[in-house]
């Protein structure tokens, strides 16, 4: 059986028995359709007497597979993928997809927030796939056995060295020859697929990239310290929580400061604590001049003077025929309380004393009446008729 198979030229993969990917060529239609970009380790460079490695990193356009950016780093992390990127939009625009591996560093929030604010759509390679990046694969390949292997064959270079060597590999040799796939060279194929250029907003990719720290305003100095760097901001802000915003590939000589909550503060400003003296705390502000509150009492005083200023107090004051006491006792004794004003409560006086203020007229005779016409002999009850009977008067006088 397996002898008449194989005669017959029927493969496991033929007859559905293993299962495996297909693979094929893929592309598309039209520049900066699709950005590629990856890490891969690059030569030994000079570097202050040290041989020390080094880390490209590349960026390539699916459609004309043009190399839009890749340069040689010391590091491999998120700064450098930045620098890389940044470098790439600055001078091609933005693509519509970047196509990246799954390593931690394309993963970052950063680079997610850069894309959505640059309408770019993020793609990852599929986890434990690595032909699924063969495009940016064989890009690193062309440049290890072409031009790496002759640097490794010479004199060892500094990094500047480096990337100005790949800069002119690039732009002479590899730019302009002829790719073995799509029969064109990457320069020509880039300016023929060309339809339109997405300018960029680099203000807007730069605050994505921003790294922010939380620092604690110095008391005495007014500043805040950002590796061993200080930067000096408002006085006004001495003590605070604040969050530090800056940009990693600028000279670092200002910050920008934030609150805890995303509020802009201020501008701190690069200075030196050796020679610059600390910052007197502002002084606090003096007394006003006019207090308003005093005002207030003065114009209260010159109102009250000018309402009372028609009344003749001799007259408020003069000394009426019933002095309350005697007023007081006869609603006592008239109530049944044998020892009178002694048997009224504090509450019973001022109530008392209330009606009584209410009229000049009130006599024994208004009192008598009023304890005839009470429902009860209850002091509610008479001081009600008393009530009563003042009005009536006072109406008739009227």
């Amino acid at each position: 059986l397996y002898r008449h198979l194989k005669q017959a030229n029927a493969t496991r993969l033929k007859l559905g028995v293993l299962q495996k990917k297909v693979r094929k060529r893929w592309t598309r239609n039209h520049t900066h359709d699709l950005w590629v970009g990856d890490f891969e380790d690059g030569p030994y460079v000079l570097e202050n007497d040290q041989v020390v490695p080094t880390y490209l990193s590349a960026f390539i356009d699916c459609h004309s597979r043009y190399v839009v950016e890749a340069r040689y780093y010391f590091r491999q992390n998120l700064d450098v993928l930045i620098d890389s990127l940044i470098r790439a939009l600055a001078t091609h625009g933005a693509p519509l997809q970047l196509y990246v591996d799954r390593a931690k560093i394309y993963m970052a929030n950063a680079l997610r927030a850069a894309c959505y604010r640059l309408n770019i759509k993020l793609l990852h390679r599929p986890p434990k796939d690595p032909p699924a990046g063969g495009l940016i694969e064989r890009i690193i390949q062309t440049i290890q056995t072409q031009l790496e292997a002759e640097i490794r064959a010479g004199d060892i270079l500094t990094l500047q060295q480096l990337n100005r060597c790949l800069s002119a590999w690039l732009a002479v040799s590899y730019h302009k020859t002829i790719h073995s796939e799509t029969k064109q060279p990457p320069e020509q194929r880039y300016q023929n697929g060309l339809t339109i250029i997405r300018s960029v907003d680099m203000a807007k990719v730069m605050e994505s990239f921003m790294q922010s720290v939380n620092r604690t305003v110095n008391k005495t100095f007014a500043d805040v310290q950002l590796d061993k760097r200080f930067y000096r901001v408002d006085a006004k802000l001495r003590g605070d929580r604040v969050q530090v915003k800056y940009d990693p590939f600028s000279a670092w000589d200002t910050v920008h400061i934030y609150s805890l909550g995303g509020q802009y503060l201020a501008t701190g400003s690069l200075h030196d604590r050796s020679t610059d003296a600390p910052q007197a705390p502002q002084r606090p502000q003096g007394k006003p001049k006019h207090s308003y509150t005093a005002l207030l009492i003065r114009q209260h005083k010159q109102m009250l003077a000018e309402q009372t200023g028609g009344i003749d107090y001799r007259k408020v004051v003069q000394r009426r025929p019933w002095p309350f006491h005697e007023f007081a006792k006869t609603v006592a004794q008239l109530m049944g309380k044998k020892a009178a004003l002694a048997d009224l409560s504090a509450g019973e006086l001022e109530s008392l004393k209330k009606v009584y203020n209410q009229s000049r007229s009130i006599d024994r005779h208004m009192v008598k009446k009023a304890f005839e016409r009470a429902s009860y002999t209850k002091l509610p009850y008479i001081i009600r008729e008393l009530k009563l009977l003042i009005r009536k008067e006072a109406e008739n006088v009227s």
